[in-house]
């Protein structure tokens, strides 16, 4: 396995005038803007907030949300490739099926706002077992808001698969703006009011959480799809049955994984969540830049070609989109760790101190190398998750889990809060490995049958 790695890294190196198939202009120019965004407020509110308690809840309640949206979007994950397959033979029942997805998911996500309201401490004390009484008092006020997300993100979700499936690419990057949008308003209206509540930013999210949606909905409606509800649809079972059992399989890490990690920032100081939290952001937004547009068309790519069962095609995709991102991230994290002492110096040197610049940086490149093996091996995913491999999910996330909780915890009393990224970059890689092998074999069995039919 480790030579057909080293086979494939260096047929990265080569010539690949494909990877422009997956460069699309106006698709980046809006990523940039996203990712503009996206460093806006990250700048904003480190000027605004700084490293301090209220940032730190913030950081952790949005990761509570993350998982319960994962949670949510489990009944519709393979919600395109069902759609691209109907699509094929009955465009009508293609969009009966989003009527069934988004009534699955309109009651799924009252059903998570109910319970996250009713059992926010237990939730709470779930991932943060160990946060000290002011910060806990913090995130409980912040919390019945940030459960109002449950609503808008899964729906935001959906729509962006149905967007993505129909090839309107550009669609969902719009959508993703405005969220960003309403949150960089609260912070520049924070930063002259003087009224330094971190509710604001919260309350924005909501908002814009709340207008992606509706205006997504305009979105659908413009690619001629209806948007009306069913209870019911001839797929009905095998799609929700077939997305759980990938989902479920595909997200044990990364359910599991903020498990690990909220409880484990929670017994740091005050502040360590911030480190984490503003390296992350950071990282994101590198990574949508990265990747952005190119994934959503290789994820597409790969569920459009899966029926007719090419393999040299899904190879030739997968190898398109890795010459397109790897480079492109890796220069990307470079220009950012050389700028970001000068850039938190210049937007936020009253709020933070040297140490709080080094902590960030370092946690930032550490959080990198994790993101790349994340990246890498997310187009070899995508064959697992074309291939309705549940199984495959299972074993490999739960190895994931078991690795990077070995890996941090053993670590921590050594490296501190860098054992963290540090377990998750193991664990990555490991993964991947799993990952590689398994969509090999898959498209290697593929090949096998195809020529075994007869000519």
């Amino acid at each position: 396995m480790i030579s057909k790695i080293i086979l494939l890294l260096v047929s990265l190196c080569g010539r690949g005038g494909g990877a422009t198939k997956m460069f699309k202009l106006k698709y980046n120019a809006l990523s940039l803007v996203q990712i503009l965004f996206g460093f806006l407020n990250s700048i904003l509110l480190l000027k605004v907030f700084g490293v301090s308690g209220q940032t730190d809840a913030y950081f952790i309640g949005d990761i509570i949300l993350g998982v319960m949206v994962m949670l949510q979007m489990m009944a519709v994950e393979q919600f395109m490739y069902f759609y691209h397959e109907l699509k094929a033979a009955d465009l009508e029942s293609a969009r009966s099926l989003y009527a069934y997805a988004l009534s699955v998911t309109l009651l799924l996500g009252a059903a998570a706002l109910l319970l996250l309201n009713l059992f926010s401490g237990a939730v709470i004390s779930l991932f943060a077992y160990t946060l000290d009484p002011e910060r806990l008092a913090i995130l409980k006020r912040l919390f019945p808001v940030f459960s109002l997300l449950a609503i808008f993100n899964p729906l935001n979700f959906l729509n962006a698969k149905l967007l993505n499936a129909e090839g309107r690419f550009a669609y969902p990057y719009v959508l993703s703006i405005i969220p960003s949008l309403f949150s960089a308003c609260a912070l520049v209206f924070v930063y002259f009011s003087g009224d330094n509540d971190i509710m604001w930013l919260l309350a924005a999210s909501v908002g814009g959480g709340a207008a992606a949606a509706l205006f997504g909905f305009a979105a659908v409606k413009a690619c001629g799809v209806p948007v009306r509800l069913a209870c019911s649809h001839p797929a009905a079972r095998e799609f929700v049955t077939n997305s759980v059992e990938i989902k479920f399989g595909h997200n044990i890490n990364n359910i599991l994984a903020p498990l690990i990690t909220n409880n484990m920032l929670s017994a740091f100081s005050p502040g360590a969540v911030s480190y984490f939290g503003y390296a992350w952001k950071i990282v994101t937004a590198i990574g949508n830049l990265a990747a952005g547009p190119s994934a959503r068309m290789f994820a597409s790519a790969v569920s459009a070609a899966w029926p007719a069962g090419d393999p040299a095609r899904i190879k030739s995709l997968t190898r398109e989109f890795l010459r397109l991102i790897i480079p492109l991230f890796f220069v990307s994290v470079a220009a950012a760790y050389a700028a970001l002492p000068y850039a938190l110096e210049l937007v936020a040197s009253a709020r933070l101190v040297a140490g709080d610049i080094a902590a960030i940086r370092l946690m930032f490149l550490a959080l990198a190398a994790w993101y790349l093996a994340g990246l890498v091996e997310s187009a070899f995913i995508q064959i697992c998750i074309a291939a309705r491999g549940s199984r495959v999910f299972v074993l490999n996330n739960s190895i994931f889990v078991a690795l990077y909780f070995l890996a941090a915890w053993s670590g921590s009393r050594v490296f501190g809060i860098y054992a963290i990224p540090l377990g998750l970059i193991a664990a990555q890689v490991g993964s991947f490995l799993l990952y590689f092998r398994a969509s090999t074999g898959i498209l290697g069995r593929m090949s096998s049958s195809e020529k075994a039919e007869p000519s």
